[in-house]
This record gives structure tokens, sequence and C-alpha cells, in this order.
């Protein structure tokens, strides 16, 4: 375990979040992290319905189940991810090389030149600092000009990372997606893995985790001291397989890991695209209780195919 220390990196982190959120949702150290949208009346699943990893088109409301805390829910409305709110966080800490900083710049070039006029794009990088380079906007031919100056050193701040792109998912009304690229472990953040895993459950961004080069240590379970102490504790290798994994699993994303050489363009493209093909269910909760944590459960009914959403949700109603 490791003392917690006023860090470079914990005061950035406190800027970006207030900064982010707006001054109606402005965060202090004992205020609760925004809650997931279904907070409000109307819950709506993000979910990806594949049949051996082809996706499902077509779907309807009838063709799904939803349970909420085990009580099934009608459906109210089917709507498609077309339109997105994409967040990009690139792992920019010194162990990233050079071919690996250029497969990185591609990749994001991959992204912007599929993103519409009704897309938004927010990016960020991580070191021992968390450096916002776009917020939820239109991108532009601006953007080239910032990745290249976009240079690898520091540590690695993982978990303020993913606190970070969940209150970036917060400013802009679009489904997001949150493409997370390391290659490494976190060995600098204020925040707890439990802390950000936490924000992840109260916010409704999909996130997808892209790993290169990381060890092939079998996945820890999540029982490890790493997930439940309340103080920041060093990853084994295998605790941070499992953190990426566990990010993707609560949110319905997909944990990629790749190798270090591998193409980012074609991989960050090929999420993106996967993306564009989700389902947008939302429903009006009824015959559960108003508060606290609601497991979902979201299959299909009298066909073949699975379904892959988030784990729940956290309402708070008045």
């Amino acid at each position: 375990m490791r003392p917690k220390r006023a860090s470079t990196a914990t005061i950035v982190v406190a800027s970006l979040i207030a900064a982010t959120s707006g001054p109606a949702m402005r965060l202090t150290a004992q205020e609760p992290a925004p809650l997931f949208r279904a907070v409000v009346e109307v819950v709506t699943i993000d979910a990806f319905v594949h049949l051996d990893g082809q996706p499902l088109a077509g779907l309807v409301p009838a063709d799904f189940i939803v349970r909420d805390n085990g009580v099934e829910q009608r459906i109210n409305a089917i709507g498609t991810t077309d339109s997105a709110h994409v967040i990009i966080g690139l792992d920019l800490s010194g162990s990233v090389d050079g071919d690996v900083l250029r497969q990185l710049r591609n990749a994001v070039r991959a992204v912007t030149g599929q993103l519409t006029a009704r897309d938004r794009l927010s990016l960020f990088t991580f070191d021992d600092r968390l450096r916002v380079l776009a917020r939820a906007e239109v991108p532009d031919v601006k953007l080239d000009h910032v990745l290249e100056g976009m240079a690898a050193t520091g540590s690695t701040t993982l978990h303020d990372a993913v606190v970070l792109g969940s209150m970036l998912a917060r400013i802009d009304q679009r489904p997001a997606a949150f493409l997370l690229f390391t290659d490494g472990a976190d060995t600098s953040s204020w925040n707890t893995v439990t802390r950000a895993t936490a924000v992840l459950q109260r916010t409704d961004v999909v996130v997808y985790p892209v790993g290169a080069g990381l060890p092939t240590t079998m996945i820890t379970p999540s029982t490890t001291v790493y997930f439940q102490h309340p103080s920041w504790v060093a990853p084994t290798p295998g605790d941070s397989l499992r953190m990426l994994q566990v990010l993707a699993d609560i949110t319905g994303g997909e944990f990629l890991r790749v190798r270090r050489d591998a193409r980012l363009a074609e991989t960050f493209a090929s999420i993106l695209a996967r993306y564009r093909q989700r389902y947008l269910l939302s429903f009006t909760p009824t015959g559960v209780g108003k508060r606290g944590w609601h497991r979902l459960d979201v299959r299909l009914r009298n066909r073949a195919g699975t379904v892959v959403a988030r784990e729940g949700y956290i309402a708070r109603n008045p």
C-alpha cells in the first residue's frame, strides 16, 4: 500500500472533473459521484446482441426480455446508436514507445474519420497528468495538430483516467462509448480501483478497454486485496487484467487484448463499427424499489443469441 500524497496528478484530476462536470455538478471529496441517468423515470439500456459474434439486426421490442431486480419490464421504445459520443483515453506513460505512439495517432484518426456531424468526440491522455484535448466536440482539422503534439512520459494514472472518462460521458446526451487504451498497470492514481468502478456503475457509458502487450497471467478474482481495500494498493499483473475485464463487464462493453505491434487503427475502427450496431432499450421501472442498486437481466425471447449489456444501475428517486 502507498500513502496518499497531494501529487500533481491529484490536482489535475480534481480540476478536470470540476471543469467537465459544469456549474451544477461540481464534486468535492465528500459528495457522491453523479448517478446513471436511470435516476429519472425512464431507464435506457445500451445493448449489443450477437449470435456467435455476428451482430443481430432488425430486432424489435418483442424480441427482448428485460428484468429489473428479477421483475420483467415492458420495453417502451427501441433505438440505435447511430449518433454517439465517442470518448478516447490514451495511456501516454513512459512505456509507450515511438511506434505505439504512432499507432495511437493513426487509431484516433481512424475513429474520427468514421464520425459524422451527429457525433461528438472527447479525447484525453494520461500519464503523470490527465490532459483533455477535445471535449464533446465535432472533430475538425485542428485535431491533427493536437495529435502530432502528443508525447509519452511519466507514470500511469489508469484509475484516474477511468473516472475522467466517466465524467466526460456526462457532458453530452448521446449514447457514450469509451475507448480506453493502456499498456500497463496503474502506478500513480489518486483514485482506487474500487472508486473508479463505483463511478462507472453510476455512469451511462460503455467501456472498451484496449490492452497492448499485457501479460497473459490468469485474471485474478475480484476478491483480491486490490479490489477490496479502500486505500490504494499496487496491482499484480493478474489484477490489472481483471480490472480491465471488470470495466467492460459492468458497462456491457468488451475487453480487447492486442500485441504491442498491433495495428491500433483497425482495432479502434472495429470497436466503433460494432458500437454502431447496438440497441437502446428504454423502459419505465415497474414493481421495483425506487432506490439503490438494480440488477439488470437482458435476454432474447424465443430466439438464439446473446445480449451484452451493463450489469445494472443505481437509482435515487425523490
